[in-house]
C-alpha cells in the first residue's frame, strides 16, 4: 500500500484578506478586515492541535492502493458564515472524485468551529480558499521527495509541444490538465488550458480558465510576451483575446 502525504501548500482569502493562521488584520484604505479563523473547539481545546491542517489531516482517510489512487493539488473554496457555519463548498481544483468527497466531507465536520472574518470588528460572511497537497509514494519519505513543481513543469513542457509544434489541442489540453492538478495557482497553465479550449469551439470552457486567471492576478501581456509568435499560430488566439478584452 502506498504512503499517502498530505501537505498545506496555501490558504488564502478573498474579500482582501489572506487567510493565513494566525495573522494580523490586513488594512485597506480605512477598511479594517480579519479573515476567518478555524478554533476546532469541537475537536481540541489544545492550541497546537486546533489548526485545520492538523483537523484534515487526522481525518483523511484515503484507499491508497494500487491503480485507485491519484495525487496532486486539491483547492477548495467555501463560506464562513457569522455564525461560525459553513456554507457553498466548492472544488476548485481536483485531485479525484474520491479526493473531492473526503475533503468535503471532513469540511462539513467543521460546521460551527470557525471564528468569523470581520470587517471594523463586525463578523460577516467571507470566502476562504484552501490548497492541500495529496503525495503519494512507497514510503513517507519518498512521498515527501515528490516534487510537484517538476512534475508540473514536466506536463507543460510536452503540452506545449502538442500545442505548438504537433496541433494536436485535445492531447495538450490532457498534459496541461495533469500540471495544474498539481499546481493549481499556475498562471501560465491556466492560461494555456483557456487557449486550448478557446481553439476547439469551447467557450464556456475557455472564459471559466480565464476568470480563474485574472482572479490570480495573472499578467497576460508578460505571457504572450515570451510565446508571441508561437501563440499567434494557435487558431483561438484572437478569440482568447476577446475574452479577455470583455469583464
Amino acid at each position: 500500500m502506498k504512503t499517502i502525504k498530505l501537505l498545506f501548500v496555501c490558504m488564502l482569502a478573498t474579500l482582501f484578506a489572506y487567510a493565513q493562521e494566525n495573522v494580523p488584520p490586513y488594512m485597506m484604505t480605512d477598511v479594517e478586515v480579519t479573515p476567518p479563523k478555524f478554533t476546532a473547539v469541537k475537536y481540541s481545546p489544545v492550541d497546537n492541535t486546533n489548526s485545520l491542517k492538523t483537523y484534515i489531516a487526522n481525518n483523511f482517510k484515503y484507499d491508497a492502493d494500487f491503480g485507485g489512487s491519484a495525487e496532486g493539488t486539491e483547492v477548495v473554496k467555501f463560506t464562513v458564515n457569522t455564525d461560525g457555519s459553513l456554507s457553498d463548498i466548492q472544488i476548485v481544483n481536483s485531485v479525484s472524485p474520491t479526493v473531492d468527497n473526503l475533503i468535503t466531507s471532513i469540511l462539513e465536520e467543521t460546521d460551527y468551529m470557525w471564528m468569523p472574518g470581520k470587517n471594523n470588528g463586525t463578523p460577516v460572511a467571507m470566502e476562504k480558499e484552501i490548497a492541500i497537497q495529496v503525495k503519494l509514494g512507497m514510503t513517507e519519505s519518498s512521498a515527501e521527495n515528490r516534487d510537484f513543481t517538476v512534475i508540473a513543469q514536466d506536463h507543460f513542457t510536452k503540452g506545449a509541444e502538442k500545442l505548438f509544434f504537433d496541433q494536436k489541442t485535445k492531447k495538450a489540453i490532457k498534459h496541461f490538465e495533469s500540471a495544474i492538478r498539481y499546481r493549481p495557482y499556475d498562471q501560465g497553465t491556466l492560461y494555456m488550458l483557456a487557449l486550448c479550449e478557446v481553439d476547439r469551439g469551447n467557450r464556456e470552457a475557455a472564459q471559466a480558465y480565464v476568470d480563474r486567471f485574472r482572479k490570480l492576478g495573472g499578467d497576460k501581456n508578460i505571457l504572450e510576451e515570451e510565446l508571441a509568435q508561437k501563440l499567434k499560430n494557435v487558431e483561438g488566439y484572437e478569440l482568447l483575446s476577446e475574452l479577455f478584452a470583455t469583464k
